[in-house]
């Protein structure tokens, strides 16, 4: 159980480094209610519209991967992947990423071109990650970063759609389960 430990070390550090200078940020310096302003105080209903279609997808997914591909699912995912890389990863990173940045961004650019800053950022914090984890090969950043931008690109488009975080995070956080499961 020493994982214990570490993961909730983990999940704290995210914390105080990601949400906490975010949430100040808009309190201080916008001088604006911080959840609101990261959309996580409202339109939670319209984004429950879109919920229906997320899981479709992800259920789509899953029946590809367990039947044409003839991946197997692992459930054997221990309590720092449950912690960190399921629930706390979706919402730390859509509330840095959408929730602050697009939004920032939005103030001086049209959405599309904010969108495009904020998903090159969403890839260039996953390098370090890349880097401490030996994968910082051409074939695998090439591909790992298109994905990731894309994914960053959608998440922003689903985020201006709805207007609230909630489903983005829905959706980074089963994307990074359905990674777990299927690795």
């Amino acid at each position: 159980m020493e994982s214990v430990p570490r993961a909730i070390t983990s999940a704290i550090i995210k914390i105080v480094i990601w949400v906490i200078p975010v949430i100040l940020l808009a309190k201080v310096i916008d001088k604006t209610d911080p959840f609101s302003f990261l959309g996580l105080r409202h339109n939670f209903k319209k984004s429950l519209k879109w919920i229906y279609w997320v899981f479709l997808v992800f259920i789509l997914y899953i029946l590809l991967n367990i039947t044409v591909l003839d991946n197997k699912i692992n459930l054997h995912i221990g309590f720092d992947e449950w912690l960190n890389v399921f629930l706390l990863v979706g919402i730390t990173e859509e509330i840095v990423f959408r929730g602050f940045i697009l939004n920032k961004l939005m103030d001086s650019f049209r959405f599309w071109i904010a969108n495009t800053i904020t998903s090159l950022l969403f890839v260039l914090i996953h390098f370090p990650i890349w880097i401490y984890k030996g994968l910082f090969a051409f074939h695998y950043i090439l591909s790992s970063s298109i994905t990731i931008f894309v994914l960053g690109a959608l998440f922003g488009y689903v985020y201006k759609k709805t207007s609230s975080l909630w489903l983005v995070i829905i959706i980074h956080s089963f994307y990074n389960l359905l990674g777990l499961i299927f690795h």
